[in-house]
């Protein structure tokens, strides 16, 4: 909802109130897991104010490779500083990097490679074959352990670059792990062109959610095409061509770009740039899914001043569509008010006393849209600031 005076309003309201947190905070965590080889370094991003904003849920952000720490801090700079610019309806995510290790018996194509099926690799390379261990891990053990510990939304991006740009494809399309995906550069060729056909045999309708699939490549299969084979470049058509040719289904986004004057690793920056700016619009336009079954939900306002009327208002029928003046709600006391709604999911919504002018901002929740994104928790007690 474009309401701009009233949110830079509630900005500078909640910029006051995180002087005592003023910055992000990473933690890292390492685990040991009897599903993968190798312990696994893991780097979690929370935002600003995250223990503050109680009543907020997180999408979740999967950056592979992040044994380069800075592929992982491209990325949460990117999307907290870049990527949102003209959005009015801000978003923070909790980025999580996974490494990969780095042994001499053991490296990120162990992750990232399955075992072949239909070609043969040299007797003494031993870099493959492990991709399902990995995804078991993840899917089975840290994806959990995140919502566990992480207020999440339950949406998830995966981010990967080359081989972790295949591997999270095949992840999506084989196993539903991720929700969207940004693969840069990545290799549709392994295995006789294996994740290329995997991709086109896709069902885009299954899902049955909205979401957000972005390919990019670099000079690969131009200036640098020798050095990458043929058949790089050829499975690389093979996708493009299709997804040029594709109606998706209403709410999937495919989105494929190519940077010819960058190499592999070069094409990371202005792809990130790129794709994670769309990312963001791709977000701040989704609205609530018409096809899933209301949810019963609890919501609370509380403060020092709830004389009067206060009405919430949001996205869909249920919450008057947007209109200032919207469902009025209950009167507990002097201090809450309250109101029990079955919303469709992900709910959005703002408190006003009747007019955009007087909206109401709070400290425990995010100063855009406030949101409700899963039925276990549908249950939101705000305060006003």
């Amino acid at each position: 909802m474009k309401k701009i005076v009233p949110f830079i309003i509630c900005l500078i309201s909640g910029c006051m109130a995180s002087l005592a947190q003023p910055t992000a905070r990473v933690i890292e965590k390492e685990f040991t897991s009897d599903m993968v080889r190798y312990p696994r370094n893991i780097l979690i991003y929370t935002p600003v104010q995250y223990d503050e904003m109680t009543q907020t849920d997180y999408d979740v952000i999967y950056v592979f490779d992040s044994q380069w720490r800075e592929r992982f801090d491209l990325v949460t700079s990117l999307m907290h500083y870049f990527a949102q610019y003209g959005i009015d309806d801000l978003r923070n995510y909790i980025v999580v990097g996974i490494a990969s290790p780095q042994e001499e018996d053991y490296n990120r194509n162990n992750d990232f490679l399955p075992v072949p099926q239909s070609m043969e690799l040299p007797s003494d390379y031993i870099y493959y074959g492990n991709s399902s261990e990995f995804k078991r891990f993840i899917s089975g053990e840290l994806m959990p352990w995140i919502d566990s510990n992480y207020r999440t939304t339950g949406r998830t991006l995966a981010v990967g670059h080359s081989l972790g740009a295949s591997f999270i494809i095949d992840a999506m399309v084989s196993d539903e792990m991720f929700d969207d995906c940004i693969a840069m550069s990545p290799n549709f060729s392994w295995d006789n062109d294996r994740f290329a056909d995997e991709f086109l045999s896709y069902d885009f309708s299954k899902n049955g959610d909205s979401r957000f699939i972005c390919l990019t490549m670099a000079d690969e299969v131009g200036d640098a095409a020798n050095m990458w084979g043929e058949q790089w470049g050829n499975a690389w058509r093979k996708v493009k061509a299709f997804t040029d040719s594709l109606k998706f289904p209403a709410g999937v986004v495919v989105r494929v770009s190519e940077f010819p004057e960058y190499d592999h690793s070069q094409s990371v920056l202005p792809a990130l740039t790129q794709t994670l700016a769309e990312y963001a619009k791709f977000r701040s336009s989704e609205t609530s899914h018409s096809g899933s079954e209301p949810v019963a939900v609890h919501i609370e306002l509380s403060g020092s001043d709830m004389n009067g009327d206060i009405y919430i208002t949001g996205n869909q029928e249920a919450l008057a569509n947007w209109n200032p003046q919207g469902i009025k709600m209950q009167t507990i006391d002097g201090s809450t008010k309250v109101i029990d709604l079955s919303l469709t999911l992900p709910a959005e919504f703002k408190f006003t006393r009747g007019s955009w002018d007087s909206q109401i901002c709070v400290s425990n929740g995010e100063q855009g849209n406030l949101r409700i994104t899963r039925a276990d928790k549908a249950d939101k007690r705000y305060l006003a600031l």
